[in-house]
């Protein structure tokens, strides 16, 4: 078996020192919401330190045609920074039709180191048309892309391919409320339609965490913003909504760490323990 470059041993070390971190402060009582976002700053940082390794390893650190063509974008949990211990990284590399070549063999390199430093990769590679045109086409790569943030690269590209993004989503808003509402509800007939199941996916059940960023998702289609505290400063949501909301999502988030660190791996079901 071949040995891993070293750039690609010292991301793993330090993605696994990462993680006992993460897991040592969930220890002392971090917040559910902290400690997702202490665990998406180290995946952050782990992708970071491989991209700059890509881009040198490939001649491409000077290439006056990526500068201003390719961005990064972090999107689904990842982007919304609540991810947990063991979660999946959703990584766009966004790109202008200028430098379709020299994207195309840095994002195999890149998405080939990210896998084997130990992160769990789901991965696109598209144009800002690509984007929009599947946004608009599926409900789950419209929601996805909904938590979309910027992490590197052009500015000016990920300004202009979120505009118009926001633009589509606002003139399409009654059928994709409609087909993210029915996406929403075939996951709970699939994964429990009831607030009495003995062993609930925290993240997928009805109540779970897919109801609080349903909430997020329409908030954006039907009004222009994701956040509920915009959504209650509009007068959309009560006060009181607003902070059951935040409550929830707090304990449910925090519930998902405590489930992953406990298994070591990817773990949503709350079990029954004898």
């Amino acid at each position: 078996m071949s040995r891993l470059p070293e750039h690609v041993l010292a991301a793993r070390e330090r993605l696994a020192e990462g993680q006992q971190r993460v897991k040592g402060r969930h220890a002392e009582g971090t917040s559910g919401r902290g400690l997702c976002a202490t665990a998406s700053d180290l995946r952050d940082e782990v992708v970071l330190d491989l991209y700059t390794a890509a881009l040198d390893q490939l001649g491409l650190a000077d290439s006056e045609t990526l500068r201003g063509q390719i961005a990064l974008v972090p999107h689904g949990g990842y982007g919304r920074r609540d991810v947990a211990p063991f979660s999946d990284v959703d990584l766009m590399v966004l790109y202008g039709p200028r430098a379709q070549e020299e994207v195309a063999r840095l994002a195999e390199r890149l998405f080939r180191d990210i896998v084997d430093a130990g992160l769990v990769l789901g991965h696109s590679v598209r144009t800002p048309e690509e984007a929009w045109q599947l946004a608009i086409e599926d409900a789950e790569i419209c929601t996805s892309l909904i938590e979309s943030r910027f992490l590197f690269g052009s500015v000016s590209l990920f300004c202009r391919f979120i505009r118009r993004f926001h633009d589509l989503v606002g003139r399409q808003g009654t059928r994709l409320m409609a087909s993210i509402s029915k996406a929403r509800l075939e996951e709970r007939i699939k994964f429990g339609q009831t607030v009495y199941l003995l062993e609930p996916n925290v993240k997928r059940s009805q109540g779970g965490l897919r109801d609080v960023q349903l909430l997020r998702w329409i908030g954006m289609v039907r009004y222009g913003t994701p956040e509920p505290d915009e959504l209650c400063d509009r007068g959309v949501l009560s006060e009181d909504d607003c902070q059951a909301i935040e409550r929830a999502g707090e304990f449910l988030l925090w519930l998902r760490n405590e489930l992953h660190l406990h298994a070591g791996r990817p773990a949503d079901v709350l079990d029954r323990w004898e």
